[in-house]
């Protein structure tokens, strides 16, 4: 059973090769216009002057925010009634991780290897670890629409970098308003996802018959995991609390890891410059391609053009994170191979369970 489960799974992760093969050669492609001519040898001379000793420590850095930026999605497992060890759910999301890196959009993809995961090596019922994976989401996106947007609004305070015009500020404030009201939907009972998927089951003809089939499973699936998460906003307050804790942490690591980086190439930035390089990087890997591929390089380099210190410092952070990324993004990989093809060792990570 679970060989044939991790079979549908990487049935289910496995790329289309017709439009993702199609948006990475427009990534490969926008990255090479936007470097085209760019100092490279400098920028890179600056990552490998850095020593091996502070390479290791932006790696450091990353493994102990591993943990913090995995809280989140751990309180919310033991507020459903499923708990699941921290080390395992650290597991969970770097190969969660991987797969969305590598997958168009960064920031999806991975989820349902998540939900796979937990399901069928945990034991945990499909609604709730759908719930948990939904709902970590939903509560990130929510802190950094909020981060963001208060980055915003020290920026235009201060009147400083490209990010300063007031039209960022009220698309932030709308953004941040639309996922406080999904959650403010969902806590007093809404059900808003599975109206919307019923009404777009109807727009697709299904409106003189009940939906049957995967579309019957996907449409009961959002109401038990809708019913759950109302559950959880009204009667687990404190850990509703304490996960938006654990993102406010996770981003405070990352302005220390883009602080620190910054530092050990020789650039440091003011509060303002770093405010505005977090944002830059943080839009860009919202483009629709795999890891933002060509978007990084383009934005960062620009931005730090704006800010009156160069494309080389930009180019030179991207280089960096780059290097940061692939190698998480290998250790995420041999993870998820390990997770797919082991159904063996489900019993071993089970006992890690509590």
């Amino acid at each position: 059973m679970i060989g044939r489960a991790a079979s549908s799974a990487a049935g289910f992760l496995s790329p289309r090769i017709g439009w993702r093969g199609l948006l990475l050669i427009a990534g490969l492609a926008l990255a090479w216009l936007a470097l085209h001519g760019m100092p490279w040898e400098q920028a890179w001379g600056q990552v490998t002057g850095m020593g091996i000793g502070a390479l290791l420590s932006v790696l450091g850095l990353n493994l102990a925010m591993l943990p913090l930026m995995t809280l989140r999605w751990w309180q919310l497992l033991r507020a459903l009634a499923a708990p699941v060890s921290l080390r395992t759910v650290c597991a969970y999301r770097l190969a969660g991780n991987a797969i969305s890196y590598l997958t168009p959009g960064p920031h999806f993809g991975g989820e349902p290897l998540q939900v796979y995961l937990l399901r069928h090596r945990q034991d945990i019922p499909l609604p709730a670890a759908a719930i948990s994976v939904a709902l970590e989401r939903l509560l990130e996106l929510w802190a950094s629409m909020v981060v963001l947007g208060s980055s915003l609004i020290v920026l235009t305070v201060a009147g400083s970098g490209p990010f300063a015009g007031r039209w960022a500020l009220p698309l932030a404030v709308a953004l941040a308003a639309a996922v406080a009201a999904l959650l403010a939907a969902l806590c007093m009972g809404k059900r808003s996802l599975s109206r919307a998927c019923s009404w777009l089951m109807r727009f697709c003809g299904m409106a003189h018959r009940p939906p049957t089939g995967f579309a019957g499973r996907l449409l009961d699936g959002l109401i038990q995991a809708e019913i759950l998460s109302e559950s959880l906003l009204r009667r687990h307050r404190r850990a509703f609390l304490l996960a938006n804790l654990c993102s406010l942490g996770h981003w405070l690591g990352v302005f220390a890891e883009f602080w620190l980086m910054a530092i050990l190439l020789g650039h440091p930035l003011s509060l303002p410059q770093l405010l505005t390089v977090v944002i830059a990087a943080r839009l860009a890997f919202l483009a629709p391609l795999p890891a933002g591929l060509g978007v990084l390089e383009s934005t960062l380099p620009w931005t730090t053009a704006a800010l009156g210190l160069g494309s080389v410092p930009g180019l030179s952070l991207c280089l960096l994170i780059r290097v940061r990324d692939i190698l998480f993004s290998l250790a995420g990989l041999g993870l998820t191979m390990k997770y797919l093809t082991c159904p063996d060792r489900a019993g071993t990570l089970a006992k890690d369970a509590g």
